[in-house]
């Protein structure tokens, strides 16, 4: 299949586009987990008590509890997209190696990584190239049993020992096959609509100036506009609506279609490697800040900007080291990556890993289990997003997965966070969260967090890659002031001093946004509750007094 540009649709009629208006703005629905509405009054929201009305964390009560205790420095792996470590409200809280001399080309603390002062960057090469755009898995293993298997018209043809994969290849043919089609028309909606909107939004800015009101589009008068006033006065009264959000949406479509489920785009070669030789532990670069840095710099700055210097956003933490290892392309993460990036950090000093991130598929999932059991081993505690698809992680796979296939007991410091809104009501559970009461370990604040962004700039982003990040900010906090707690420790004081809810009835996760059913609250995680830093403090302090 082609890829679709904007080409293809530069000679729409504009009635052809009105009759897709309708659908057109349905999508201010599904891009609701890039751009709900953003409300200023909830900046920090996730800060603040349950006793004030809004459902956070507890950080400031937790900072009032513990003021006579002295804190100590806890580092955070950050494993994501990298991070804009020049940031304003990050710089001062980024690890810095110091067994490591900058810029000599020297590996002086001879731990495998040149120059690894902030970090490592296993998504480059050694010529300081870097990876951003990525296949999703699905599309890896496509491509990989393709030239074994797509010649081939019938299961009876295949020999038994190869049967599973011939299973996985058609599975993995019908998902991309699918994925592309219902992509392309909704590329096709989208790009259509964008085309005349655009047109539609210049010509009324002309006239009008930016920030035009539907009181100046109603005044608008001409026979050529009747459109451009249709679907403009329909927009601007929609709170949900933004041309930033538009332009993402669209955007992420296009890379739907050429990058991640495209088989022609093969997205490692230029690094060098195998990426199925997980023996290989040595490559990548020291660019941690390179380009596709903004999910991580978000997710950064929830666990440890700098607090307190009336800046932009405080961190959960205020006594933080930042490692940055970046291994999250635009796209699925490689096994190889993640599980080297485990290592690293738990061989060089991080007492927790963030990890905001998570695929279906996971061809190497062993290998990156042994990347776990290293770091628990060493005493790491690691947190990791429980995903945005609305589904039961009881039911659907996720990677990584904690649950050992080499032996029956899972990782013991190993949490996986839903997400959680600012109200305790029927809205608590995020629309877009995973959940699961065997799967799911408790949930956080994830909806319209505000945080860091590069180029010292800061927005709202929702989702379980912010409840993350609150998390491992908050078992920072408590690391900080119980240094001698252990990572089994620290996990079990988050869950046993989390919030619960018995009583509280939900609105159920919905992929298509339309939530109509309800479940229990304490059904939908193993904890049943939302973490709280204030309680996680009272409690430290009555089980660690000293």
């Amino acid at each position: 299949m082609g890829i679709i540009t904007a080409r293809n649709y530069s000679q729409l009629k504009y009635m052809s586009v009105l009759n897709k208006i309708s659908a057109a703005l349905m999508f201010t629905m599904l891009i609701s987990l890039y751009a709900f509405s953003q409300d200023s009054s909830l900046k920090g929201w996730h800060m603040k008590d349950p006793s004030e009305g809004i459902y956070g964390v507890g950080v400031d009560k937790a900072y009032e509890l513990l003021k006579d205790r002295k804190p100590t420095k806890v580092v955070v792996a950050i494993l994501d997209s990298g991070v804009d470590t020049d940031h304003e409200d990050l710089k001062d809280n980024i690890w810095v190696n110091k067994g490591e001399i900058a810029g000599n080309g020297i590996d002086d603390d001879k731990n495998g990584y040149v120059d690894d002062v902030n970090g490592w960057n296993f998504l480059g090469n050694s010529k300081g190239e870097n990876l951003n755009e990525a296949n999703l898995e699905i599309t890896r293993i496509y491509r990989k049993l393709a030239p074994k298997f797509q010649e081939i018209e019938s299961k009876k043809a295949v020999a038994k020992a190869d049967q599973a994969n011939y299973d996985l290849f058609k599975k993995a043919e019908t998902e991309i096959l699918e994925e592309l089609k219902t992509t392309a028309a909704e590329f096709e909606q989208i790009n259509g609509f964008l085309v005349v909107y655009k047109m539609s939004d210049s010509a009324a800015t002309a006239k009008f100036g930016e920030g035009y009101t539907l009181e100046n589009l109603q005044s608008w008068e001409g026979d050529d506009i009747q459109l451009s006033k249709q679907i403009l006065s329909g927009l601007v009264q929609d709170p949900n609506f933004s041309k930033d959000a538009l332009e993402k949406y669209h955007n992420y479509l296009r890379e739907k279609l050429e990058f991640h489920y495209n088989p022609n785009f093969v997205d490692r070669s230029f690094i060098g490697d195998d990426a199925d030789n997980m023996e290989d532990r040595f490559y990548g670069n020291n660019d941690v800040s390179a380009p596709h840095d903004d999910h991580g710099t978000h997710v950064a700055g929830i666990v440890g900007a700098v607090s307190g210097n009336s800046i932009g956003m405080d961190g959960i933490c205020q006594n933080v080291e930042l490692m940055i290892l970046r291994t999250v392309p635009n796209g699925d993460e490689f096994d190889k990556d993640i599980a080297n990036a485990i290592r690293y950090a738990a061989d060089n000093g991080a007492s927790i890993i963030n990890m905001s991130f998570g695929k279906s598929y996971s061809p190497h999932f062993e290998d990156v289990q042994k990347a776990i059991k290293h770091a628990e081993d060493k005493g790491v505690l690691m947190i990791h997003a429980a995903g945005n698809d609305a589904e039961n992680l009881d039911k659907a796979a996720n990677f990584p997965d904690p649950n050992y296939a080499f032996q029956k007991e899972a990782c013991a410091t190993w949490l996986t966070i839903g997400a959680s809104a600012s109200t305790g009501d029927e809205h608590l559970v995020g629309v877009f969260s995973n959940y699961g009461k065997k799967s799911v370990d408790l949930f956080s604040p994830g909806v319209q967090i505000y945080s860091t962004k590069p180029d010292n700039t800061y927005e709202f982003e929702d989702g379980t890659s912010m409840a993350a990040p609150v998390v491992s900010g908050v078992a920072a906090l408590i690391k900080s002031y119980f240094h001698e707690i252990t990572a089994s420790e620290l996990k079990q004081l988050l869950l046993e001093s989390s919030n619960k809810y018995p009583k509280l009835s939900v609105l159920m996760p919905d992929p298509q946004y339309k939530q109509s059913k309800t479940a229990s609250f304490k059904k939908l995680s193993v904890n049943g509750g939302v973490v709280n830093a204030y309680n996680a403090a009272k409690l430290a302090l009555i089980k660690f007094p000293k």
